[in-house]
C-alpha cells in the first residue's frame, strides 16, 4: 500500500502554493494588486473610475473611454515581503525524534512584478485595451531544516494574464467596458516527508493549467466633478495537471512514489466600487471598495488519473472586503501627488485554516505616490512606495499521515512596495 503522505501531498501543494510571498505579504490572500504605479500611490482608492492612464485597461475597461490619446505604459513593482515565524509548542511527526528545527529565517522572498498596458481611442465612441500582468502569485522560501518542514518548505506560485478590452461611451454620462482573459498558471511545490523512523526525503511537485475568463465595468460621470466607477472581474476555473517526484536527502529517487496529479482550482471572483470627486483645481478625493468571493475556494479534492478522489483537504475561506481612500494634490500641470490607506481583510478563518504558506491576516496599508508630466500629454513617469501592516497572527495547523504534524507559534509580517511606470501617448 502506498504511503499516505503520497497522497496527502498535492493537497498541502496547493494549499502551500496558494499563498504566501508577495501575495499574502501585500494584499490579503494571494491577489496581486501591482497593476499601474498610480494604483499604489493611491492605496487602490479610486482605480476603477479614475481612468488616467492606460492601466485602467486592467481596472475597468469602461474607463478607457477617457484616454483620449493612444497610450502604452509600462510599470515594474519589487515588493519586498517579510514573513517571519516563532514556535511555541509544534508537535510530531511522530517518527522523527527529537523532532526538532529552527524558525525556519525570513521566509519572505522578494520579487518583481511587471505590466503593460495599452489603449487605441478607435473614434469618439469605442476605443480598444489590453493588459499584459500577473493577477495572482506568491513565493516562500524557509530553511531546510526548520520546524514546519514537513509543511513546506518552498512555494511559488506564478500567473500570467492576458486581456483584451473594448469601451463604448454612451453619451457623455455613461461609458461601458468589457474583456476577456487568457491566464496561464504555474505552481511548485517543496516540503519533508518522512520515509522512515528519524528518515527524511523531499517530495517535489509542480503543475501547471490555463483557462478563460471575463471582465466587465461601467463608468458614471454624475458631473465634471464627480464620477463612480463598477468593475467586476469573473472566477477563474483552472484544471490542474502535474507531478510528484520524491529522493531520499542524497537524491535517489524513492521507489513507487512519483506519479501524475490531477486538481480543480477556482481563483475568486471581484467587483470594485470606486468614486472619484474633483473638489478644486488643486485637491482631488478618491475612495474604493472591493469585494473578493475567497470562499470559492472552500474544499480541494485530489483526484487520481482514474479520477477518483484520493484525498481532500478543507480551506473554509471566507469572502473579504477592502475599503480604500487617498488624496491627490496637484502643484502645476507638471507635477501630482498622492497619499493612500487602505484596510484589507484576510481570507483565512482562524489559526487552524492558516497554513506556513499562507500566513495570511488582515492589512493596512500606507501608500504615497508622486506623478511627473515630463512632457504634458506625451510622457509621464509615476513612482509610489506603500508600506503593509499586517497583524499578528497566530498558526495551529495539523496535518494528518506518516508525515503529519502540528505547526504552532506566532507570525510577524508587513511589507514593502516599490512602483515604477513610465506612460507614453502618441
Amino acid at each position: 500500500m502506498k504511503s499516505k503522505w503520497r497522497y496527502g501531498a498535492l493537497a498541502g501543494a496547493v494549499a502551500a502554493a496558494l499563498g504566501g510571498g508577495a501575495g499574502s505579504a501585500a494584499a490579503a490572500g494571494f491577489y496581486l494588486p501591482y497593476q499601474g504605479a498610480a494604483a499604489i500611490g493611491n492605496s487602490l482608492a479610486g482605480a476603477a473610475a479614475l481612468g488616467e492612464d492606460a492601466s485602467t485597461a486592467h481596472w475597468n475597461p469602461a474607463a478607457m473611454s477617457m484616454i483620449e490619446d493612444r497610450q502604452i505604459a509600462i510599470a515594474g513593482h519589487y515588493v519586498a515581503p517579510s514573513i517571519n515565524f516563532s514556535n511555541s509548542g509544534s508537535t510530531g511527526p511522530a517518527a522523527i525524534v527529537p523532532a526538532t528545527g529552527g524558525n525556519g529565517g525570513d521566509a519572505g522572498t522578494p520579487v518583481f512584478v511587471p505590466n503593460i498596458f495599452a489603449v487605441i481611442p478607435l473614434g469618439g465612441t469605442w476605443a480598444f485595451g489590453v493588459a499584459v500582468s500577473p493577477t495572482f502569485g506568491n513565493r516562500t522560501e524557509y530553511d531546510a531544516t526548520w520546524r514546519g518542514r514537513f509543511q513546506s518548505t518552498e512555494s511559488e506560485l506564478r500567473t500570467m494574464n492576458i486581456n483584451p478590452s473594448l469601451s463604448y461611451k454612451l453619451n457623455e454620462a455613461w461609458s461601458f467596458g468589457v474583456g476577456i482573459n487568457y491566464s496561464k498558471l504555474e505552481a511548485e511545490f517543496h516540503q519533508r516527508v518522512v520515509l522512515g523512523v528519524n528518515t527524511e526525503g523531499n517530495a517535489v511537485l509542480s503543475g501547471d493549467a490555463s483557462a478563460w475568463s471575463a471582465n466587465a465595468g461601467v463608468v458614471w460621470k454624475l458631473s465634471e466633478a464627480t464620477r463612480f466607477g463598477f468593475s467586476y472581474r469573473d472566477k477563474v476555473d483552472y484544471k490542474l495537471a502535474g507531478t510528484q517526484q520524491a529522493a531520499t536527502l542524497t537524491g535517489i529517487a524513492v521507489p513507487g512514489q512519483n506519479f501524475d496529479i490531477r486538481a480543480d482550482l477556482t481563483l475568486p471572483a471581484t467587483a470594485q466600487l470606486s468614486a472619484v470627486h474633483k473638489l478644486n483645481d488643486t485637491w482631488t478625493l478618491l475612495g474604493d471598495v472591493m469585494f473578493t468571493q475567497w470562499s470559492e475556494i472552500d474544499r480541494l479534492n485530489v483526484k487520481n488519473l482514474a479520477g477518483a478522489t484520493v484525498n481532500s483537504l478543507a480551506f473554509e475561506f471566507k469572502d473579504t472586503v477592502r475599503v480604500s481612500g487617498a488624496v491627490n494634490y496637484t502643484l502645476d500641470q507638471n507635477w501630482l501627488l498622492r497619499v493612500g490607506l487602505a484596510y484589507d481583510q484576510a481570507p483565512v478563518k482562524g489559526p487552524a485554516e492558516r497554513t506556513a504558506s499562507l500566513p495570511d491576516a488582515d492589512r493596512y496599508w500606507l501608500s504615497f505616490g508622486v506623478r511627473w508630466d515630463i512632457v504634458p500629454r506625451q510622457h509621464r513617469l509615476d513612482l509610489a512606495y506603500a508600506h503593509v501592516f499586517i497583524k499578528s497572527a497566530d498558526i495551529g495547523r495539523t496535518t494528518t499521515g506518516t508525515s503529519g504534524m502540528t505547526l504552532s507559534g506566532n507570525y510577524d509580517n508587513h511589507g514593502d512596495i516599490l512602483s515604477a511606470q513610465y506612460t507614453f501617448s502618441f
